[in-house]
């Protein structure tokens, strides 16, 4: 066998290792695992499961149809760690459980960003825009609607004398995100004890929101 034969053939052994969709998957769980998604090309992904770059594009057409997926499985973690934080579909008692779900929802957050951080950036980069673009014509619950759901308890509740918009709910995640970048570079007045650090910044944002808007 001459060794371009010998070329050929290895890779296409090499995926036989991938029967039933199994190298889609593959595929998915070697991106999330990159220390930097965004940066990603599927052929480098192939390389590295010791595929041709082409038996990967049979499962995604392009890197970004790969990067779409990947964005979906990290906006799916994401809530689960929201519903976590708070059952959306039940009203807050009273001011002290809503400044609480506000504050665990704010540390799920941190929390995320603390275990996944490169999935963080994708999701919040310029690489989810398209995720994002199409969750908000999604007729379901999703990650976006736990900020309004947390911020409206507040004022249900009285915690905040109005009710919020959608400039009070930019405000409010514009926080908690910055406290997850600076958290993520390593600024020291963000390595506080993560729930210290949520405690932090949204007692400021509840402060804040109090005033006459």
């Amino acid at each position: 066998m001459s060794p371009r034969a010998e070329a050929d053939q290895a890779p296409v052994s090499a995926a036989r290792g991938f029967h039933h969709g199994n190298l889609r998957q593959a595929l998915l769980d070697a991106a999330l695992a990159a220390p930097d998604i965004e940066g990603l090309s599927l052929r480098q992904l192939a390389t590295g499961l010791g595929v041709t770059p082409a038996a990967a594009y049979r499962h995604f057409a392009s890197r970004e149809d790969l990067l779409l997926e990947v964005a979906r499985t990290g906006f799916t973690r994401l809530e689960s760690l929201f519903a976590g934080a708070f059952d959306i579909s039940q009203p807050p008692a009273d001011a002290a459980q809503a400044q609480g779900r506000f504050m665990r929802l704010a540390c799920a957050y941190l929390q995320f960003a603390d275990d996944e951080p490169a999935l963080w950036r994708l999701i919040f980069g310029a690489q989810g825009a398209a995720y994002r673009a199409l969750s908000a014509v999604l007729d379901r619950r999703n990650s976006y609607d736990y900020l309004p759901a947390a911020l409206l308890g507040l004022h249900r509740t009285g915690v905040v004398p109005h009710p919020p918009s959608e400039r009070d709910a930019l405000f409010a995640w514009s926080a908690v995100h910055g406290a997850a970048s600076l958290r993520l570079g390593r600024v020291p007045g963000a390595l506080m004890p993560l729930e210290d650090l949520a405690q932090e910044v949204t007692s400021r944002v509840v402060q804040s929101l109090r005033s006459p808007p």
